[in-house]
């Protein structure tokens, strides 16, 4: 489930929605990262396993962090937060002078807003025109 809030679904049911990955999708992450396209950030521990992880992709100067996900029974840590401010910290230090995100929630952009990011527009989607009949 989307949001902030705490949810019972935890490692055990993250090992049992893992299937394998494609080798090809592999390579091609690897070389993403290799290049400097993509950086990712994961929050673990010792006895859990990955609880939380992120990504950013990008272009030039321009970076979008995105894919920034919690397990819902490890929600209400921080850690979505540490995943982002680290990897806005990341792409600033590497030379990147904008970093944006889109946040799916006003609960969500508020987590946003408390490690630095500033609202300056809102993201939409674009929904087909209904047909004339």
């Amino acid at each position: 489930a989307a949001g902030p809030a705490r949810g019972e679904a935890g490692p055990a049911e993250r090992d049992a929605a893992v299937t394998g990955l494609e080798l090809a999708a592999l390579d091609e992450e690897r070389v993403r990262v290799a290049d400097g396209r993509r950086i990712s950030a994961l929050a673990c521990t010792i006895t859990e396993g990955a609880l939380a992880s992120g990504m950013a992709m990008r272009v030039d100067d321009v970076a979008e962090i995105a894919g920034v996900a919690t397990l819902p029974a490890a929600r209400r840590r921080g850690l979505g937060a540490a995943l982002t401010a680290t990897l806005a910290r990341e792409l600033l230090a590497a030379g990147t002078d904008l970093v944006f995100l889109s946040a799916g929630s006003d609960e969500i952009a508020r987590v946003y807003l408390r490690v630095g990011f500033r609202r300056v527009g809102t993201a939409c989607i674009a929904e087909p025109a209904a047909l004339i009949g």
